[in-house]
């Protein structure tokens, strides 16, 4: 009984108390993790970002280290790595981007400003980039260089939201090389934005038929069909 009163009297003077006789708050400690175990935590959510994770799944996956201060400092030099090697993946760079705008908060905005630093690079050939010799001597003329122009255009477009924008220059890109899965790849990103799943569907499906082991392009054909039928689930019902 006493113990409550003394508890409400403290509640009661609390805010005309001097500072010295405030109760004071304790601190949750933050743990720092090593350096192999914030890049699977950044990587994970990366992923998640990808597949359209909004602001309350993200802040679920990162519980406390949303604030994490060693989690901030690491990406800082991570990224300063990335920014040392004479190419990037422009891909990888483009996925970092958009952290910039679905609530990662700081984290997102050092994700961008790594992000932007890589497109400025020269892309590096990563896994879904890679080409036969024959394919190489392809896109080594006039027209392969204004396909390549466009479709760096086109994913600035995407990072800045412009989707109508980015799927006019991926198309022109396709025009001038039809076989180009690169540009049919993130065609179907563009559209999948839009929420036009089906056609995002079929352009995944077109950059897969010009190469099957495009991975890429895979996962995103995955993604769209799940997309498409939460949107078919939902009008049904």
């Amino acid at each position: 009984m006493i113990k409550r009163f003394w508890q409400w009297l403290v509640r009661l003077l609390q805010p005309i108390l001097p500072p010295f006789l405030k109760p004071k708050r304790h601190r949750r400690l933050q743990k720092r993790l090593s350096d192999a175990e914030y890049q699977q935590l950044f990587r994970q959510l990366l992923t998640g970002v990808n597949q359209g994770w909004n602001r309350e799944q993200i802040l679920q996956h990162l519980g406390y280290h949303s604030s994490d201060r060693y989690f901030k400092v690491w990406l800082y030099e991570y990224g300063q790595q990335l920014r040392q090697l004479p190419e990037a993946d422009h891909q990888f760079a483009w996925q970092l981007l958009q952290m910039s705008g679905v609530g990662c908060g700081e984290l997102g905005e050092i994700a961008a400003e790594i992000g932007q630093d890589l497109l400025a690079k020269p892309s590096g050939k990563g896994e879904e980039e890679k080409e036969d010799k024959g394919d190489e001597d392809k896109w080594e003329n006039a027209e392969g260089d204004a396909a390549a122009a466009l479709l760096n255009q086109g994913k600035q477009q995407l990072t800045a939201q412009d989707f109508l924008g980015a799927i006019a220059s991926f198309e022109k890109a396709i025009q001038l090389q039809p076989d180009y899965p690169e540009a049919w790849n993130n065609r179907g990103l563009a559209l999948g934005n839009l929420g036009d799943y089906e056609s995002a569907i079929a352009s995944f499906e077109k950059a897969i038929q010009i190469k099957p082991d495009y991975q890429l392009a895979w996962y995103n054909w995955g993604v769209a069909l799940d997309k498409l039928g939460e949107k078919e689930t939902f009008t049904l019902s």
